[in-house]
């Protein structure tokens, strides 16, 4: 097994356990440590994912099915998933505006609930670091110009060819955002 390492070592394990981050440092080479290369992490995450719902019903089971692809990180997103599908099942069963706006006062304490775990989601993974704010992708914006910087040395037009390309680094770093926004 690898050694620890302190938590803003850039060599650190991207493997997430149950307490967050992987605190061991990554096999050389590698963005993990020898446990999360290994596979055995995915294998059992991936048991547990296949245990944790037995749905029957074939509607219900592809609607978590898509809702699950858009979150692949933490157990909450279980939780998260069956709720959606859950409330767009509930939804859909209206057959006229009265029965939605019936449907809608009866679901309306899940729907917050709803938005709660998905905050509460989103701040568990800021804090763990799968999520970056707009300080951090500016700084990796700044790194990467750096590393370009340096690889572009002796190039011709080096600062006009630096110039265009931070340009769209922040231009990509903007659309990123706007889109999860939207």
């Amino acid at each position: 097994m690898s050694e620890k390492c302190n938590p803003d070592d850039p060599r650190r394990c991207q493997g997430v356990t149950r307490d967050g981050q992987c605190e061991y440092l990554a096999s050389d080479g590698s963005q993990f440590c020898d446990f999360h290369n290994s596979g055995a992490a995915i294998r059992r995450a991936e048991m547990a994912h296949k245990n944790r719902y037995v749905i029957e019903r074939e509607g219900l089971k592809t609607t978590y099915d898509r809702h699950n692809r858009e979150l692949d990180y933490l157990d909450m997103r279980d939780e998260i998933t069956l709720l959606q599908g859950m409330l767009e099942r509930r939804l859909n069963m209206a057959t006229s505006q009265a029965e939605e706006m019936e449907a809608y006062r009866a679901i309306l304490g899940y729907i917050q609930r709803l938005e709660s775990m998905k905050i509460n989601l989103m701040k568990i993974q800021q804090q763990i670091g799968l999520v970056l704010g707009k300080d951090e992708l500016r700084i990796l914006a700044k790194r990467i110009a750096d590393i370009l910087d340096i690889e572009l040395e002796g190039v011709d037009e080096k600062e006009d060819r630096m110039e265009r390309i931070c340009e769209q680094l922040f231009e990509a770093i903007e659309q990123a955002g706007r889109s999860s926004n939207e």
